[in-house]
């Protein structure tokens, strides 16, 4: 599975997975499932009132995938199923425009040359890119446990007036320190067993310390979160 790296706007190093191409394959089709049966349904109740509306029928078709991906955050139904998403390559949140590219050249790389031209660039490129994403500088990324810690906890914080830190001793740290402190919250994600949980426990204990809160919040995996979330927006603004 290709891997690539992205920097963020705080400055912090995130490895992705790209989405291989059969999974993109099998969201695509799960996708098609979906506009298939809501087409059919819409299809009986619109018809059943005039014949006229028949015509709005292609538009669930056509608008699917950017509205899907621009209210879920890069994803559609077939993409969560996949457990795959759309992530820009400067590790900034896509725009609705990014969005919006990506489904226009949808035209040339799948539905004009049957798909053909998506999967010889998405098998070719480096980063799984086909000519919407290229254009629109976004790749699709496969979600696992690191990765969505990293998404949704580091990736969307771009500037201290979106994020107000709730420790702000957390400077105190080092940038060692926080590295592993990211270190063991992906291994406690991905591996949820006893020996992790101790370095989950032991990793707030000493941010505690370090913060001289006492005693110790009761959900330490969330602590150790905000503790790394405000050590970056702190460090890095």
């Amino acid at each position: 599975m290709k891997k690539i790296s992205i920097r963020t706007a705080q400055n912090v190093l995130i490895d992705f997975q790209v989405a291989p191409l059969g999974h993109r394959i099998l969201g695509y089709l799960i996708d098609l499932i979906i506009i298939g049966a809501a087409t059919g349904v819409m299809a009986i109740i619109l018809l059943s009132i005039d014949e006229y509306f028949y015509y709005f029928l292609p538009i669930i078709f056509i608008l699917y995938t950017p509205v899907s991906e621009i209210l879920l955050g890069g994803q559609t139904l077939g993409k969560k199923a996949m457990r795959t998403r759309v992530v820009n390559v400067n590790g900034k949140e896509p725009t609705v425009l990014d969005f919006l590219i990506r489904w226009a050249f949808r035209l040339i790389d799948i539905y004009s040359t049957v798909g053909s031209l998506a999967v010889i660039l998405i098998s070719t490129t480096a980063r799984g890119q086909r000519l919407g994403g290229v254009l629109s500088n976004t790749l699709v990324v496969s979600l696992n446990s690191e990765m969505e810690l990293s998404l949704n906890d580091i990736l969307r914080i771009e500037d201290r007036s979106k994020y107000e830190p709730q420790y702000l001793e957390a400077y105190k740290f080092s940038e060692d320190e926080m590295l592993t402190v990211k270190s063991v919250l992906d291994r406690y994600s991905k591996y949820h067993n006893k020996a992790h949980t101790k370095l989950v426990d032991l990793s707030a204990q000493r941010c505690s310390d370090v913060l001289g809160i006492n005693p110790v919040p009761e959900n330490k995996f969330d602590f150790l979160k905000t503790v790394l979330r405000d050590y970056i927006v702190i460090t890095r603004s």
